[in-house]
C-alpha cells in the first residue's frame, strides 16, 4: 500500500475538504449530526472559512489522512474560547472512506490528534460522542484511551430510526 501522510490541509484545497465531507455524511449518515443535505447547503465560504480556521489553529484543528494527493480520512477537534471550558475539546468529524478501513489510517488520525492536543497545553480533556451501534468506531476510541462516560437514549434520528450516542472522555494527564 503507498505511504499514507497524515496532513493540515491548506485552505486552498477546500473543495477536497467539502468532497471528503460530503462522502462521509452520504456513507454513514448515523455516524454525524449533521446532515449531508446540511451541509451541501454552505456556500464556498462557509468550507473555506472552515478549512482556514483549521489551518490556523483558530480554536480548532483537522488532519487529513492522504495517499497519492487522494484524501481518504479526516479527524478534527475543536475547542472553546471560554476560559472555563478551555480545558476541554470536542473530537468530531472522524471518517475514514469505506474502501481504505482496516488499514490503521483513523487510528494514525486519532493519534496525531491527541498529540496535537496535548502539544497545546491548556487541555485536559478530550470528549465525543459515537454511535453506540458502531462497534469498530467504540474499540477505536477504547484502544486509544477513550471511556464511556454516559448514553444518550434516541439521540440521533436517521430516515426515521432513532440511534444512541455513547459520550466518550480521554483525559490527559499533566506531563
Amino acid at each position: 500500500m503507498p505511504e499514507t501522510s497524515i496532513i493540515v490541509l491548506p485552505p486552498a484545497r477546500w473543495r477536497e475538504a467539502k468532497q471528503l465531507r460530503l462522502e462521509a455524511l452520504l456513507a454513514e449518515p448515523s455516524a454525524f449530526a449533521s446532515s449531508y443535505d446540511d451541509e451541501l447547503a454552505f456556500s464556498d465560504e462557509v468550507w473555506i472559512a472552515r478549512l482556514t480556521s483549521a489551518y490556523e489553529r483558530a480554536g480548532n484543528v483537522t488532519f487529513f489522512a492522504e495517499i497519492d494527493g487522494v484524501l481518504v480520512g479526516m479527524a478534527g477537534a475543536g475547542w472553546s474560547s471560554k476560559a472555563k471550558l478551555r480545558h476541554v475539546v470536542e473530537v468530531y468529524g472522524v471518517y475514514v472512506a469505506s474502501e481504505m478501513r482496516g488499514k490503521g489510517i483513523a487510528t494514525r488520525l486519532m493519534r496525531r490528534l491527541i498529540d496535537e492536543l496535548r502539544s497545546l497545553g491548556q487541555i485536559e480533556k478530550a470528549r465525543l460522542t459515537v454511535n453506540s451501534e458502531s462497534r469498530a468506531a467504540v474499540r477505536l476510541y477504547e484502544k486509544l484511551g477513550f471511556a464511556i462516560s454516559g448514553t444518550a437514549k434516541r439521540e440521533l434520528r436517521v430516515d426515521g430510526r432513532y440511534y444512541d450516542l455513547h459520550a466518550m472522555d480521554l483525559r490527559f494527564e499533566p506531563e
